[in-house]
Formats: structure tokens, sequence, C-alpha cells
């Protein structure tokens, strides 16, 4: 049975309110009484309308039938002395709802972590990282066009499943990193095209419903670390799919994990992660930005004094889905496997690299001393 259009009555009243509380959706919201999402929805139906609109603005999309707010519109008015003038009215850009504000919106209800029993037995002179490489959270990718499906509940069962064996076959390492290393998410926003070059993607859900489900999948994947280490670093970094929705998974798990003791979530401007371990220097960047060897040097730089302290350096990188490695100047680099499976773009241009997910193991004083991968369609 189909749904009964809404009261009209009631869009003018959404919008009423939208205008007497500085055009300010959750303060409009509060004052409505009505649920956060169901207000917006009537407050987005009022807009499309162009119920918010100079009334000559909408005699002029009404009278044009698209549905679509024109950009200009000439206005003719007589004075009382007869004169005709025409107005040029340009529709006024209205106050979107600012990023924050959706953010705390989506936020304001996550509940904090349950409590986890902290493992009996861990082992200090030992660190285990659990490096995330793009994972494209939200693609869509067809197996008869590309030899594997893929989409946001696959990625969402791959990446819990994966990390969940990853932890039950690594050491009950004292200290574990959850490091996402970019491109968790497949599009930024909703026009589902890269931020920078604009090309067209593949997706297979809404862009808020690809942020819900990445967000479950790593609290997921840190509950899994929290049970069996005594301490978890969160690290998101952001990817060139997603220069600025990574901040809100970063965000929600900061909140989440905001009364334990046990979960730091590094909430860190800035695209490069170090992390000095006894005589480690474990580094990332999606890798996106510059080549290895200028990485490398740039960490030399940069962090000279931990690579001073220290005699074993790691740099790790996603972005190109391929596996690659070489020793650079005193620092292993290794390029990540994606998690992602490959989309119609890498298959048509005869990308053949295996998804996969690692995690490295590291001795205080003696570098890496284990690695466990785990791989599947």
């Amino acid at each position: 049975m189909p749904t009964p259009p809404i009261d009209p009555a009631l869009l003018e009243q959404a919008i009423d309110l939208w205008r007497e509380h500085g055009k300010s959706v959750r303060k409009a919201a509060d004052a409505s009484g009505l649920n956060y999402f169901t207000y917006a929805s009537r407050l987005e139906k009022a807009k499309k309308l162009g119920m918010h609109l100079d009334p000559a603005v909408k005699d002029s999309m009404n009278a044009v039938g698209t549905g679509m707010v024109p950009a200009l519109v000439w206005a003719k008015t007589k004075s009382q002395d007869g004169t005709s003038y025409s107005t040029l009215l340009k529709p006024a850009q209205e106050d979107t709802e600012s990023l924050i504000e959706r953010l705390q919106s989506v936020f304001a209800d996550i509940p904090t972590a349950p409590d986890v029993a902290a493992p009996q037995h861990t082992l200090n002179d030992l660190l285990t990282i659990y490096p995330l490489a793009d994972v494209h959270m939200g693609m869509q990718a067809w197996g008869q066009e590309t030899g594997d499906d893929y989409d946001t509940k696959i990625a969402v069962d791959r990446v819990t499943s994966w990390v969940g064996q990853a932890v039950a076959s690594s050491p009950a390492s004292e200290t574990a990193i959850i490091l996402d290393v970019g491109d968790l998410h497949h599009g930024d926003d909703q026009t589902n095209m890269t931020p920078r070059s604009k090309h067209i993607l593949d997706v297979d859900t809404r862009h808020f419903k690809t942020l819900d489900m990445s967000i479950y999948a790593l609290a997921t994947s840190v509950d899994l670390a929290r049970a069996k280490h005594a301490r978890v670093i969160v690290r998101i970094l952001p990817g060139n799919h997603n220069p600025t929705s990574y901040m809100a998974v970063m965000f929600a798990l900061a909140e989440r994990y905001r009364n334990d003791d046990c979960v730091e979530v590094q909430k860190v401007p800035g695209e490069f992660f170090t992390h000095e371990f006894g005589r480690c220097l474990i580094a990332a960047h999606h890798g996106d930005k510059a080549k290895a060897e200028r990485m490398v040097m740039f960490l030399a730089d940069e962090y000279a004094e931990a690579w001073g302290r220290t005699r074993h350096r790691y740099l790790w990188t996603g972005h190109l889905h391929h596996h690659k490695s070489a020793d650079i100047g005193g620092v292993t680099w290794e390029q990540l496997r994606a998690v992602t499976a490959r989309d119609a773009y890498a298959a048509s241009h005869a990308y053949v690299a295996r998804s996969q997910l690692q995690a490295i193991t590291y001795h205080r004083d003696l570098g890496e001393v284990q690695r466990v991968k785990i791989s599947g369609p």
C-alpha cells in the first residue's frame, strides 16, 4: 500500500521552525518535538517543493514545471505611477547544515563501548599492527564482470572476519594498533565521484549507510583486538577516495571509546602516522601524495629524533592495491595489498592484485618477528 502524501501544512510548519531557529536543523527539530531524522525528512521535502523560496522564484519554478529551482529569475513589476521595472532575482543560497552539526546529530546518542575483561596475560615486549588498506566500503563490483562480487555488506563481513582471524592467529601482544591506511570508503560524499579527478564511481548504496556500516566494521575490529591485547591504538588515515569522510569514523570511534582507558583513538590531523616502539619506528601514509623514496627522506628529516633512537624502521602504504616492497635507506617499505575486490575499472585495465589482510608483530628490540596473512575472495 503506498504511503499517503504528507499534509502541506506540516511541511510549511517545518519551514517556519527552520527560519525561527536561525536555519539550524538541529534546533528546529528539537523545537518540533519530532525525531531528528523525521523532521529533517519533512524539511527536505518542503525545500524540494520550493516552500522556502521567494514567491517570485516559486512562481517561476511552477511555470517551468520541471520541479527544479531556477538559478535566475526576471521579475517584472509596475510602480504606482505606471513605471515598469524588471528585476533580476537570484535565489539565495540557503545556509546548509554544517558538517559539525551533522556529526553531532549522528553521534549524540552513541553509547560508550561495553566493558570487556582485560586479557589475563600479554607480552609487553611485543606489538601487533593490523593494517587495513583500501577497504573501499560502499563499492559495487559484479563478479561476472570483475571476478568477485563486492558491496558494502561483503566489505563489512570481510573486515570483521579477517580481523578476527588475524587476532586469533597473532600472539597476545601487550599493544595492538588498528591502522586504517586510507580509502576506507569508496566515495567521499553523495556525488559518487572521486573528490579530485571527478571519476564516476560504482557504488551500491547511499553514503549515509556506507558511513554507518564502516563505523560498525571498525568498532567490531577494535572490540576483537581489545579482548586479546591490553592496549589498543586506533588511527584512521585519509585516502584519495575519502579525504573528508574518514573523519566521521574517527570521531565516532573516539566517542564510543571515550571512557575506555584501554583504547586510544587518535584524533590527529595530517596524513602521516608514526609510532615508536622500543628500537622500532613504524610509519604509514596512504601513498597517493609521494613516492616511497621521498617519504623515507621526509621521515628521516621530520622525525629525526625518533629516527636516531631506532634501529628497525618500517613504512606502510596502500593506494595501488598490489604488493610491493623494498629496503630504502634504512627503512623497510611495503605497499599493502587491498582488502577490497577489484572494481570494473581495475578489471578493464587488467589489474590482477589479490585481496589480503595482514597482522605484523614486532619485538621492541628485534623488529618484526611474526606475520599472519589472511586472504580470500
